[in-house]
């Protein structure tokens, strides 16, 4: 039984080192760089960073090996999606003074139009493949420690302000053929990932560990979704098929990796903390 055990602890730190082995740093700094998104098209990543003192949006081009900032300003711009032509981009900014949703063009030469206005805080912006109408997350009310979150979606942008709540929930993100949605929602007391279809039908809850589940997202082909959990005690990556079966863990480092995102390339890109205050965004292939 000791031979048994020791031959398993073997495996498991090897396939654990084969992965991180795969592992490539995309950006470096002492700064917070994160909220990864590759374009539909691979071509380009939007994230976030407070690299100039705020967070700004920037968009790192893989053809030309450079980053452009697309945002500069006193406040903090988050969240950033793409449209599904990869030329506009939608994030989340308090430039209004509660957190709204804007969009712009991947240079930034139209400016920035203003997609959202309740009076309370929208995030986590993500438009269907036929690219009509937007899906985001709203809190219920104003000024709360603990936000209590609603998935909406409305058919046009701007809204005007209009939306329909389809879920309680928060961090929602289109399969890529639009016909379902995932999204983290606390109403089992902790943080787990559902799936639901469009229109809100057909919720069900994929994860059930006591441990919160977050930041879920489709990958290319939609028969599976990337996530970052704390089961084992800090943030890792994993990963399993869109309904809930086959969980499988991806990373293993004792720091913090979050926010993963899977591009047509084949990879996972993800942000994995670096030290106090300090992140960076880094990427490893996807399982096959």
């Amino acid at each position: 039984m000791r031979v048994l055990l020791s031959g398993i602890v073997v495996l498991l730190a090897a396939l654990s080192s084969a992965a991180q082995e795969d592992r490539t740093q995309i950006t470096t700094g002492n700064y917070r760089d994160t909220d990864p998104m590759i374009s539909p098209d691979g071509n380009l990543m939007a994230f976030s960073s407070n690299r100039t003192g705020k967070f700004n949006i920037y968009v790192f081009s893989y053809r030309d090996s450079g980053t452009l900032q697309l945002t500069k300003g006193t406040y903090d711009d988050r969240y950033p999606n793409w449209s599904p032509d990869s030329k506009n981009i939608v994030f989340c900014s308090d430039r209004t003074g509660k957190g709204d949703i804007f969009r712009s063009s991947v240079t930034g030469e139209s400016g920035f139009l203003q997609l959202t206005e309740a009076d309370v805080m929208e995030e986590y912006p993500s438009v269907p493949p036929n690219g009509k109408g937007m899906v985001w997350a709203r809190a219920e009310k104003k000024g709360l420690v603990r936000r209590s979150m609603n998935v909406v979606f409305s058919d046009d942008t701007p809204s005007g302000g209009l939306a329909v709540v389809l879920a309680e929930g928060d961090e929602p993100r289109f399969s890529p053929d639009g016909s379902k949605i995932t999204f983290v929602s606390h109403r089992t007391k902790n943080n787990d990932i559902w799936v639901m279809n469009r229109d809100g039908s057909m919720q069900t809850q994929l994860t059930t560990d006591p441990k919160d589940d977050e930041n879920p997202s489709f990958s290319p082909d939609g028969k599976r979704i990337v996530f970052s959990s704390k089961r084992t005690g800090n943030a890792d990556i994993w990963v399993m098929d869109a309904d809930g079966t086959n969980i499988r863990q991806l990373t293993s480092e004792p720091v913090d990796e979050t926010q993963p995102c899977w591009s047509i390339g084949g990879y996972i890109y993800y942000t994995r903390a670096m030290g106090e205050g300090v992140s960076n965004i880094f990427r490893i292939k996807a399982p096959k």
